[in-house]
């Protein structure tokens, strides 16, 4: 029996989710079957056919993982957010699917932190969309703002200054950046490549 999935494009989901880093190998099979197919729809032989590709993926990375250096790219990438954190601006990886979905996740965080009390002045995130790019093409886009601050001229200030000391950290650590300084607009970092080990690794 003829496939019914779309094998080029389901490849491609299998690739952006193994190389991503985020996810173990045992639970790339079943995203794709139960969440990113329809799996009242697929049949025996889809099902067949993820397991081999998910696990002909999972291989080549573990492989190449091998000969990754000791810092990857995300590894110099989350030492540019950790160093956020520490400055009190909320740095999240993977954050929801859509622009809207990162702001939720950051308004949640807030919140738990005791919101104006917490003293967070601003946040720094990328989705899950903009995750897929950068394992394409090793280039991300960061969405940042500066805070929950009613008053325009002091929250549009501080997104300037959150917005340049993202850029700061970029640089200093190896990455290209683009920005046009304009704080309706993101940050595009240039990784080189998306390099990040599976938490099975």
């Amino acid at each position: 029996m003829a496939l019914t999935l779309d094998p080029e494009d389901t490849r491609g989901r299998i690739h952006d989710l193994v190389w991503s880093g985020f996810y173990p190998d045992a639970d790339v099979e079943w995203m794709i079957t139960d969440e990113y197919l329809d799996p009242d729809e697929i049949t025996s032989e889809d099902r067949a056919w993820v397991k081999a590709e998910a696990a002909s993926a999972c291989a080549a990375k573990r492989a190449a993982e091998a000969a990754w250096p000791a810092q990857t790219e995300y590894d110099r990438l989350e030492a540019v957010f950790a160093q956020l954190r520490s400055e009190k601006i909320i740095a999240l990886h993977r954050a929801g699917n859509t622009l809207a979905d990162g702001h939720d996740d950051v308004r949640e965080q807030w919140r738990a932190a005791g919101r104006a009390e917490s003293g967070i002045r601003g946040c720094c995130f990328y989705h899950a969309q903009d995750l897929e790019r950068a394992v394409r093409t090793g280039r991300l886009h960061l969405a940042f703002s500066g805070g929950m601050i009613p008053e325009i001229d002091q929250r549009e200030a501080n997104t300037m200054a959150v917005g340049r000391r993202i850029v700061d950290l970029l640089r200093a650590a190896g990455f290209g950046v683009q920005w046009s300084g304009n704080i309706n607009e993101r940050i595009e970092a240039d990784l080189g490549q998306w390099r990040k080990r599976g938490p099975s690794a």
